[in-house]
């Protein structure tokens, strides 16, 4: 009879351990909120919810991506927006400084605001974004123009990064396709000569560097529309990201939540089997000698 209680005994430990584990695990879901807590909980499910979790990093990086273009395209497009203001200014003054009419007084003013246009072009070709510059191409620790002249500083690498599955944007420009282009000089050296020809009522050095000033006004407004076609599309980018991260995030929810109802049911009846069991081993643990000796 011994072997028998011994046996009937271990049965019921075996029983509270079950329940025990059965209660533990409806409490987590229900705390939680979580169907699948450890891979063992299931394999498949658990396998799936890795290649969701690794979509949605994916997702977040694009998203973060996608914000700094934005940002730096807004920065590039104020940029160009200052410079045609700049280069129409430019032209308004030249234009002033013409005819046998105007004195010396005003040539030397309109040369003077010539100068002011190329140093605000200067600052405007120099935009930075967190210590990047925007219009060096890649190289992006370097000022593309600088103050006293030398030329184009940066290289002609237009770099673009993905801000969405299959599209992308650019977040730095050659800054010298839009300054000189095909010329020979760019439109800082034009404008230093513009304001020498325009102070010496020089009309063919006027009339050279009213050219080189439409053409790079050109430049600067099709450099400016290409940003506007990209901030379009990081636009869409994001709008698809969103939607994107709602599949997702619907998906992973399938795989990985409770059915928060259903766990408290379960909680339920996963406490009332531990307490069954607790009670039927203290049943056991009541036998008495004179049970043992029948």
């Amino acid at each position: 009879m011994r072997v028998v209680y011994n046996s009937i005994y271990a049965d019921g430990v075996l029983s509270i351990q079950k329940a025990a584990e059965g209660l533990t695990e409806a409490q987590r879901q229900v705390a939680s909120g979580r169907r699948i807590g450890t891979l063992s909980d299931d394999a498949l499910g658990s396998a799936a919810a890795i290649l969701e979790h690794t979509a949605m990093s994916r997702l977040d990086a694009y998203s973060s991506a996608a914000d700094a273009a934005e940002y730096r395209l807004s920065l590039a497009d104020s940029a160009l927006s200052d410079i045609i203001n700049q280069l129409s200014a430019a032209q308004t003054s030249t234009l002033s400084a013409r005819g046998t009419a105007t004195t010396q007084a005003q040539r030397d003013a309109a040369a003077q605001d010539l100068l002011a246009i190329r140093h605000a072009l200067v600052g405007d070709i120099n935009t930075q974004f967190q210590g990047a510059y925007i219009f060096s191409g890649a190289a992006v620790t370097t000022a593309p123009y600088v103050e006293g002249g030398g030329g184009y500083q940066g290289d002609n690498t237009q770099t673009r990064v993905d801000v969405a599955n299959g599209s992308s944007a650019t977040i730095s420009y050659d800054g010298e396709a839009i300054y000189k282009g095909s010329d020979t000089v760019d439109i800082l050296d034009a404008l230093t000569a513009l304001s020498a020809a325009v102070a010496a009522g020089d009309e063919p050095g006027i009339q050279t560097g009213l050219a080189a000033i439409d053409r790079s006004f050109n430049r600067a407004t099709n450099a400016q529309a290409a940003i506007g076609n990209d901030l379009k599309a990081v636009e869409n980018a994001k709008l698809r990201t969103v939607n994107d991260r709602v599949g997702v995030t619907a998906r992973l929810a399938s795989i990985e939540d409770a059915d928060l109802a259903a766990a408290a049911a379960k909680l339920a009846q996963a406490d009332t089997a531990y307490n069954a069991a607790l009670q039927s081993l203290a049943m056991i643990g009541r036998v008495s000698l004179m049970d043992y000796l029948r």
